[in-house]
C-alpha cells in the first residue's frame, strides 16, 4: 500500500490494477491481484476428462465387494483407497471415456504372492478353466488362500463384477466356473488370491477370453 498527496486534490477510484481511496484525508493506493487466466490447454482438458472417467469407474467399484480389497490395500500406505486406486490406474483411462489397455488395469493390489504358470481357457459352453502351479506348497500358511475372479465385459467396461460361487484355494491348482455370454464381446478376467481372513490380497493376473 502507498500513500500520496496530489496537487489535483482528492483522487479516488480504480486505475488499471491500482485502486486509490481516501482514509482520514490521506490518499492511499493499493494494487489488485492480476487477473487469473486459466490456460485451459488441450493437455489440461485431457487430464480433467481422464480424472472424470476414473472417478466414474471408481463410483461403480464402490457398489461392489471389490472396494473392500482396496480398503485393505490402502492400510499400509499413506493413501486412502481412492487415492491408491487412482495412483495405480490413472494412465489406463483415456480422455474419450474408454479403458486404453485392459491388461494394465489393476483391479486388486496386495502383498500375497501370485500363482505361477496360470492359464485360462473357455469352452463352447462358456465354462472357464483356470490352472496354475502352487509353488508355495512348502508354506502351508498359503494353502488355503482363496481364488477370486473379477470380470469385465468389453461392452460394459464400467461394470466390474466379483464372480460368485468360486470355492477353489491355492493348493487346488485348478478352478472351473461358468460365465454368461454377452453379445459375443471379449471377457476380461482379473484373477487374484485372498487370505482366509480377507485381510491380505495379491495383485491380479489378467486374461482376455474371446467367445467362439
Amino acid at each position: 500500500m502507498a500513500k500520496c498527496k496530489s496537487p489535483l486534490g482528492k483522487l479516488q477510484g480504480k486505475y488499471g490494477n491500482l485502486i486509490t481511496y481516501d482514509v482520514k484525508g490521506q490518499t492511499r493506493v493499493r494494487s489488485t491481484p492480476l487477473e487469473y487466466h486459466d490456460a485451459n490447454t488441450e493437455a489440461q482438458q485431457k487430464s480433467r476428462r481422464r480424472l472424470t472417467i476414473i472417478v466414474r469407474f471408481y463410483s461403480h467399484l464402490k457398489e461392489t465387494p471389490i472396494i473392500e480389497i482396496w480398503r485393505v490395500a490402502a492400510i499400509p500406505t499413506p493413501y486412502d483407497r481412492y487415492s491408491l486406486f487412482r495412483k495405480l490406474n490413472m494412465n489406463v483411462f483415456l480422455p474419450n471415456g474408454k479403458i486404453g489397455d485392459f491388461s494394465k488395469l489393476q483391479m486388486t493390489h496386495g502383498e500375497l504372492p501370485q500363482a505361477l504358470n496360470m492359464q485360462a481357457e473357455i469352452d463352447p459352453e462358456d465354462r472357464v478353466t483356470l490352472t496354475w502351479t502352487n509353488h508355495l506348497e512348502h508354506t502351508t500358511s498359503h494353502d488355503n488362500d482363496t481364488l477370486g475372479v473379477i470380470a469385465i465385459y468389453n461392452n460394459n467396461s464400467f461394470s466390474p463384477a466379483l464372480l460368485e460361487g468360486i470355492s477353489a484355494t491355492r493348493k487346488d491348482e485348478k478352478a472351473v466356473f461358468h460365465v454368461d455370454r454377452k453379445s459375443g464381446k471379449p471377457l476380461h478376467l482379473y484373477v487374484f488370491f485372498a487370505s482366509p481372513g480377507k485381510d491380505a490380497y495379491s495383485n491380479d493376473q489378467y486374461f482376455k477370453l474371446t467367445f467362439k
